[in-house]
């Protein structure tokens, strides 16, 4: 975290979509873990991790990604419904992923 953080998670964004934009790749898949949140917001994981990612850097990490032309799709893993019986955890992870997919200027 503390090397994704000096970088900024948005220009870390920037950078990795811009690293896939190589003639051999057809195209990249983006593997979202939802317990690389902080457990503060995201505590329906079965692992938390303390010092994870704020909804604010993670979605400064995703939208450039989404927005690249080589991303070919998303598929997000580790939410955990029973350690969320109200539902705000899946609410928080559910507009990150619409916000981050949102052309820009919108969300």
């Amino acid at each position: 975290m503390g090397e994704l953080r000096s970088w900024e998670p948005g220009a870390l964004g920037d950078a990795t979509a811009q690293a896939f934009e190589i003639p051999e790749l057809d195209g990249f898949w983006v593997h979202l873990d939802a317990d690389v949140l902080d457990p503060t917001v995201m505590p329906a994981v079965d692992s938390p991790d303390p010092d994870g990612l704020l909804p604010d850097e993670l979605l400064s990490l995703l939208r450039p990604l989404l927005a690249s032309p080589r991303c070919v799709g998303l598929n997000v893993t580790i939410y955990d419904p029973d350690l969320d019986p109200e539902g705000t955890a899946c609410a928080l992870l559910t507009d990150l992923v619409v916000t981050a997919l949102a052309p820009a200027g919108e969300g």
